[in-house]
């Protein structure tokens, strides 16, 4: 699962330029400068410069007390100079300034903040991102030494680090963690991650993300969905990389595996050749992959997607593929782009748990002989096992990815419930991969067999 991204330290404009007459000062300042005109290159140099006359000047003051000055200038220098080999994708480079600026001062909370950012985000190192993220939190909550440069809300910034804890918990799902009572025996890791999660959210009680990633690790059956703001959040910091990441790196097939059986289920349905659909309507629409496989049997085609950000670079990626783009709710839009000849939705049904308010949504917006087709998550085959030993009447699981899987049983129930009758069904193996695991699913095509909407 991708994280809320950034660094901790978004701007340096609200840096204090310190008027220090050394040279560590004056090459540092004018790096400031420099980054605030965008001229990162020259910036770079400067910081550079600036560490550079502090390794060769620092044994030769003659005070501690100077010797501290300087010292505190240098390591703001590294720390300024990690954001922008952060800007100039220099990672490696970047962890290695934040690394210096923590050396040089060991107070100085944002840098093992952002660094524990860039080791997660950006190098998938999540075991020393864990380490950083908890040095930054032990420094900020340390009650008898004061932070440098401490936050002016310090609880969003604690809520922040404890949620980035818990996904590097909970990165790995088969990892063990260490029992204190019991060293010897290793435990599960999913009670560390809960605890993160939970402090999160008692830090910052608006913190949808924490919110939503402690249901999952706590498998919550009261969570019936997820929030919109959580899936906003997750989609706008995943704009830019969604496609390629979701293709070439987690191999999904879905979007394409859905036309096929689309196309399958019209022929069991008696309809051959190309059939065309007045108004059709792509839920959750991401970037456009599912659209795209849809738009030569689509009169009026309209993407739906909670996130500003994704539905920016759909239009970008494909800029003739959408004749209508709509930020908002899949269940809203159902309701208010009435009557819906056919319905698309390519692994975004995944955030609803309980299916019911999605399916009446549905049968409201869909008119009498319209289509829904949609993929589902499955749970894995020893899940599967389990639930139906202690649980056969299961609906849906929260998984460890933070979406849920459906039971086929209850999808079918609850779509014959809403009027919505199943022509076509599929099981799709390894339709996508997560940390090199084939995930499970389902494909389903829906007809509307009766106009309700006079009766709702």
């Amino acid at each position: 699962m991708p994280a809320t991204g950034g660094v901790f330290v978004y701007s340096q404009s609200q840096q204090i330029l310190l008027p220090k007459r050394s040279k560590t000062n004056l090459y540092t300042n004018l790096g400031t400068s420099l980054s605030a005109e965008g001229l990162d290159d020259e910036a770079a140099e400067n910081y550079e410069q600036a560490l550079a006359h502090y390794r060769e000047k620092i044994d030769r003051l003659e005070y501690v007390e100077a010797q501290q000055e300087v010292t505190t200038i240098a390591a703001q220098a590294a720390f300024f100079l990690g954001m922008v080999y952060q800007d100039l994708h220099r990672p490696n480079d970047a962890a290695e300034a934040y690394s210096l600026a923590h050396s040089l001062d060991p107070r100085h909370w944002s840098a093992a903040a952002n660094l524990g950012a860039l080791l997660h985000d950006n190098m998938a190192n999540h075991a020393k991102a864990l380490q950083a993220y908890n040095l930054a939190y032990d420094i900020l909550t340390n009650r008898e030494e004061e932070p440098t440069d401490p936050p002016l809300e310090p609880r969003f910034i604690l809520s922040q680090l404890q949620y980035r804890i818990g996904l590097c918990i909970t990165h790995d799902s088969t990892q063990k963690c260490a029992n204190v009572d019991n060293p010897g025996t290793p435990i599960d890791c999913q009670e560390f991650a809960a605890h993160a999660f939970a402090l999160a959210v008692e830090y910052d009680e608006d913190n949808e993300s924490a919110k939503h990633m402690l249901a999952t690790v706590t498998a919550d059956a009261t969570m019936k969905r997820a929030s919109n703001t959580y899936i906003k959040s997750l989609f706008d910091d995943y704009a830019s990389n969604f496609e390629h990441s979701l293709v070439q790196d987690l191999g999904y097939t879905g979007y394409e595996r859905l036309r096929r059986g689309f196309d399958q289920a019209l022929e069991q349905d008696g309809k051959s050749g190309l059939v065309m659909f007045a108004t059709v309507v792509d839920a959750g629409c991401g970037t456009g992959l599912v659209g795209e496989q849809f738009r030569n049997v689509s009169q009026h085609l309209t993407g739906v997607d909670l996130s500003q950000a994704i539905l920016d670079e759909a239009v970008k990626a494909r800029p003739n593929l959408y004749d209508k783009v709509i930020v908002g709710d899949v269940t809203t839009v159902f309701r208010e782009r009435q009557p819906i000849s056919l319905i698309i939705a390519a692994d975004s049904y995944t955030y609803f748990g309980d299916l019911e308010p999605l399916f009446e949504a549905m049968q409201v917006g869909l008119e009498t002989g319209g289509y829904a087709a949609f993929t589902l998550e499955d749970v894995d085959e020893a899940t599967e096992a389990a639930l139906e030993a202690t649980k056969p009447d299961w609906r849906w699981q929260l998984t460890a990815s933070g979406r849920f899987a459906h039971r086929k049983g209850y999808v079918q129930l609850t779509a014959k419930k809403y009027g919505l009758k199943l022509i076509h069904y599929e099981q799709l193996v390894n339709f996508r991969y997560e940390r090199g695991v084939g995930v499970r699913g389902h494909l389903f095509v829906l007809r509307q067999s009766a106009d309700h909407r006079e009766e709702l």
